[in-house]
Formats: structure tokens, sequence, C-alpha cells
């Protein structure tokens, strides 16, 4: 008789551990979830079918407002985004609208092993993608000041987060959540802390990701949608969760495809971010004590259901004896 009584503890080096909470959560209907159900009452859920097409009205609507009221709008942008970057050049230049008042910081860039970060020019630069497909792609006279795109530099890492207070802060933070359950690149790892606390004073640094998010960023499309691993930069240069908390808003987005298939990676850690305690373990939770909405797909906010081979295991080992037997 086929039976699941084999008991295990999450391997030792994962950052959240607590076997109860995770098996708790696996199965939570986040789609039952949506609206403003957590414990911030700013903070809200919602599942869209089209979660590219939510990041460009929200990011084109909120430069549109920026050359009307001739207000400045600081933006911390993921790259590469470029589908959503297209979209949006496409309609500043139909609508002639400028960005002039635009401020653009880089939730997170690429370094080597010896801290040098990756230049924009270069096909590794995550900030190179906003330039080809953003800035390059916009007509001249509606592009911001090149001086307003705020790259990352080896020797700008450590003053990052004070460049965006210089401004202040961020107006919005648009964001993704990691396989390792963190925001671009803070993870448990990079921002160790004892408290939550603790944590929100944190700012940017240099890091070396976990090893699940070189693993998360070899199936962009960037490394050939390959699990290219070998051809991840080690190292990344990244905004802390002060910055993500400083911001106005907080817009997160969920519908990365790994090779255009299944978002299996995306489900869990979603899940232990919304559902899961908020704490150092888990940073990506942070985004529950802000402002802001969590905009999900619905192949995300899919249950992640395995096959219960335990139930029809037995029926068909019993028709495979007796067929044998016959």
């Amino acid at each position: 008789m086929y039976y699941n009584s084999f008991k295990f503890a999450p391997a030792e080096w994962l950052p959240y551990r607590e076997m109860e909470v995770l098996d708790e959560i696996v199965n939570v209907d986040i789609v039952a979830k949506q609206g403003k159900n957590f414990e911030n009452p700013d903070f809200e859920l919602k599942v869209v079918y089209d979660v590219h097409n939510y990041f460009a009205t929200e990011l084109m609507q909120r430069i549109r407002m920026s050359d009307v009221r001739d207000e400045k709008l600081v933006l911390i942008l993921p790259s590469p985004e470029n589908a959503v970057f297209i979209s949006v050049t496409e309609a500043l230049n139909k609508f002639q609208i400028s960005c002039r008042n635009v401020h653009v910081f880089f939730l997170y860039e690429y370094a080597n092993e010896k801290g040098e970060v990756a230049p924009w020019q270069s096909p590794y630069s995550r900030s190179g993608h906003f330039m080809r497909y953003f800035y390059n792609r916009l007509e001249e006279h509606l592009r911001m000041p090149i001086e307003q795109i705020h790259f990352w530099t080896r020797d700008n890492i450590d003053t990052y987060s004070d460049e965006i207070a210089a401004l202040g802060g961020a107006d919005v933070a648009f964001t993704a959540i990691s396989w390792s359950g963190g925001i671009g690149a803070i993870d448990p790892e990079s921002f160790p802390a004892n408290t939550v606390d603790e944590l929100k004073t944190m700012g940017s640094r240099l890091v070396t990701p976990m090893a699940e998010m070189i693993a998360h960023d070899s199936l962009r499309g960037m490394f050939g949608c390959a699990g290219d691993i070998g051809n991840v930069p080690p190292k990344a240069a990244t905004v802390g969760p002060k910055d993500l908390l400083a911001a106005k808003e907080w817009i997160d987005l969920e519908y990365l495809t790994a090779c255009g298939g299944s978002p299996a990676h995306q489900k869990f850690p979603l899940r232990l971010a919304l559902f899961g305690p908020i704490c150092p373990q888990n940073p990506a939770s942070l985004m529950r004590l802000q402002t802001g909405v969590c905009y999900v797909s619905p192949e995300v906010a899919a249950i992640p259901n395995s096959d219960p081979d335990y139930d029809y295991l037995p029926a068909a080992l019993e028709e495979i004896r007796k067929r044998e037997e016959a």
C-alpha cells in the first residue's frame, strides 16, 4: 500500500524554515484574497489579466501628470522590462508627453566579482535595457536630461540611497519578487537583520545574491531564457529596504514567466511574501507595510498544485497486478 509518512525539515540554508507556515500558505487562494485584506489598509492585492499593461499604464500616467503639472517625478524602476518600456515610449511619442521632470533610479544593477558595476553600454547591464528601449526610443525633445538618469557606479554604491533621499525619496517604486523571496537583489543573506525595524533602516550596498537569484535571472531573455547560470554576473549593486519604504507608493508586479512557460518559481515566493510573517527572513513581506498595490497575473495566482499520485497510484498498481495474474 502507498502511504505518505515521509517527513523532513527544509534545507538548512533556506532563510525561512517554519514548516507549519510553509505548508499553510502554499494553497492560499490569492484570487479570494484580493483587495485590502491585509494588516495595513493602504496595501492592496489585485489579480489582473495583463500585468504588463497595468505597469505600462501606471508608468505612462505618472509621467504624463509630471509633464502636465510641471512637477518632479522620482522613479525606482526594475529592468529589463523591455515590452513595457516600448509600450510607454510609443504613447509618449504619440501624445508628445515630455519626460523633462522625470528622475530614474534603478532597483539594482549587475557587478562583477571585483565590485565593478556594469556600465549601461554593456550587454550585461540592466539599466542598458532602459536606455535602449526607453530613452533612445523617445523623441529627443521628450527625453529627460541624461543627468536625471541615476546610473549605478562603483563609486556611488554606498551613497545611492542618499541620492534618492536628496530628491525627496521616490514617488513610486516598481518591484518584483525573486525566487529567493527577496525584492530585486534584497535578500536575507545580503541584508542580515535581527528585527524588522533594523531591516527597515538598511540602504544601498554591493551584494552577492543568493544562488536562487542567480538561477532566477538565468531564465530571463537577456540570458537566452536558457538557465545559463554561468553567464549571470555574480554580484549586484542594489537599493535597500529603506529606499522602498520611503517611497510614496510601492507597486509590485508579478508576471514573469520562465522561457515562456509556467511561472512556477514565483508562485510560492509570492505567497510567502503576502501571507507569511513580516520578518527579516522574508524581506518581500515589507511591501505589506507600505502604501501600494501588488498586481498578480492569473498564472502566478494559480494554486501550485502537484499531481496527487498517492490518490490514484494504489488503484493503478492493482490494475497492473490483475492483468499480470490473468
